[in-house]
């Protein structure tokens, strides 16, 4: 996909998504705004997926579990939004999804690696997932308000320069696609209403940035370093609400923010 096919195809129908959803409905749909937006240009890039029942969990292409587990997340995610369900209920569907997501999605690794490989691996992916999930849920409910989604913005353009250095194609433009839905979020909300980045739409981003650099180190084309400095950069953001700060919220804030932009740059620099 060249940049003007990306445009048309990805950014577009993104930027549309979102100022449907969370234009009519308010921030509570950004789960499901950031899911089509991300799933539409993946299923025109890459071809509908086949349905989750007839693929193999053992051997599935990544690119169709990627589909289901991006959409599985924004219907749970807009469901914590809108209080639709149980939210016992709604915990163990999140456990669920990010449990099986490495899982799912790394079937060309998987065949190469021992049983010892695989238990480090994945038990790497899960904690760094779980960590990113709880700093920026709690960063989210410490900062209220735009700071999440333009350091979502910040970081999954990162990781667009990130993977496109290093030629992973699809999901360099997916992640571009995120980083532009996340900005068009802010500016479509922030006019109208204040905007608030829920848990549902916090587990969206994280899942899609978690996801598409576990794509990327998959299929061969990003390398250790970068994968982890980009990986980590989320949880830079735990200084933002660190209690040693005491009251000084906007020196923590930036010290947090400084630690993101910081291991980014640095992923940027080690996949040039």
């Amino acid at each position: 996909m060249d940049v003007l096919r990306w445009v048309l195809f990805g950014v577009l129908p993104a930027l549309a998504a979102v100022a449907f959803c969370v234009g009519a409905g308010g921030p509570r749909f950004l789960a499901a705004a950031l899911g089509a937006s991300l799933c539409v240009p993946l299923a025109l890039a890459n071809g509908w997926p086949g349905w989750p029942w007839g693929l193999s969990v053992h051997q599935g292409e990544p690119f169709d579990w990627l589909f289901w587990v991006l959409a599985a997340v924004a219907l749970v995610g807009v469901c914590y939004d809108t209080r639709l369900l149980w939210k016992p209920l709604l915990l163990t569907l999140d456990a669920l999804v990010v449990l099986a997501m490495p899982w799912l999605l790394s079937a060309p690794l998987r065949a190469q690696w021992s049983v010892l490989h695989q238990i480090l691996w994945f038990s790497a992916a899960w904690a760094v997932l779980l960590a990113t999930w709880w700093t920026w849920r709690r960063f989210a409910r410490t900062w209220p308000g735009i700071a999440l989604p333009l350091v979502s913005t910040l970081v999954l353009a990162a990781d667009a320069f990130v993977l496109r250095q290093r030629g992973a194609a699809v999901v360099w433009e997916l992640a571009g696609v995120g980083a532009c839905a996340m900005a068009m979020a802010v500016a479509t909300a922030t006019w109208r209403r204040p905007f608030r980045c829920g848990t549902g739409a916090t587990l969206v981003v994280v899942v899609a940035h978690t996801g598409l650099l576990w794509l990327g180190r998959v299929d061969g084309e990003l390398p250790k370093l970068p994968f982890l400095l980009a990986c980590l950069a989320p949880l830079g953001m735990l200084a933002a609400f660190w209690r040693g700060f005491g009251r000084a919220r906007g020196f923590a804030f930036g010290c947090g923010l400084g630690l993101t932009v910081a291991a980014s740059a640095g992923a940027i620099v080690a996949a040039w």
